[in-house]
């Protein structure tokens, strides 16, 4: 929405991409940017390419976003919250758009999001991340199925689920995160953390495995852990 250069045309944002980068004639590259709008489906491409940011709605200035993204052929595109700010009619949209492209080039996707439905719609793999830490990695319907971190739980606790009662509250993650000027030393979540035990607080377990796709970093699922309180301060 505002990584467009509000004083450049669309088109000539692209052209300045591909020429930087490929060394092609301007020529060229004029007629690349039109086929790139194309490709994302904005539609009088021609017209378009003339035109500025202002004068295209989100979720078109997210699709230009895309083709800058792709003109010069990536092998992997990083998006980081494609869907921000769109409704959802326009949200689906730019998901089937990055997958159909997704599929096409044969590309990776890389994308950071908070939103758990956009994981579950794309991802094939998930990796759950808290305070610069990974707790949890593994497929995405492994750790839908069966989360093994406290923190993933809670996470896909707070989706408001279609059965759920209206007047049921949403559940919600007590606490603030850490100060990432002064990084925990054990596990990030674990002032925040209704299982957190004594060695949580100073000691981050490694990963532990799962299954071969599935792993996490939780002194709850550590082998050598006897707990004698599920409580925080609990021994271990």
């Amino acid at each position: 929405m505002t990584s467009l250069n509000p004083t450049m045309r669309v088109g000539d944002q692209i052209v300045e991409s591909l020429i930087k980068h490929t060394g092609i004639s301007r020529k060229e590259a004029d007629q690349k940017a039109i086929e790139m709008l194309e490709l994302v489906s904005v539609p009088q491409p021609e017209k378009r390419v003339r035109q500025y940011p202002h004068e295209f709605s989100g979720g078109m200035r997210q699709r230009v976003m895309i083709a800058l993204a792709m003109v010069c052929d990536p092998q992997l595109l990083i998006a980081d919250e494609p869907t921000t700010a769109l409704d959802v009619t326009v949200q689906a949209q730019i998901l089937d758009l990055m997958k159909d492209i997704q599929q096409k080039f044969g590309m990776s996707i890389i994308i950071i999001t908070h939103d758990l439905g956009v994981v579950a719609d794309v991802a094939d793999r998930l990796v759950v991340m808290y305070a610069g830490q990974i707790l949890e990695q593994g497929t995405t319907e492994e750790i839908f199925e069966n989360p093994m971190h406290p923190y993933t739980r809670r996470l896909l606790g707070s989706v408001p689920r279609l059965d759920m009662s209206k007047d049921k509250p949403l559940n919600s993650i007590d606490g603030t995160p850490p100060d990432l000027y002064i990084p925990p030393k054990g596990c990030s979540f674990y002032d925040r953390c209704s299982d957190a035990m004594k060695i949580c607080k100073d000691n981050l377990p490694e990963f532990i495995e799962h299954t071969d796709e599935h792993r996490s970093r939780c002194w709850l699922n550590h082998p050598m852990v006897i707990m004698k309180k599920d409580t925080k301060g609990g021994q271990a």
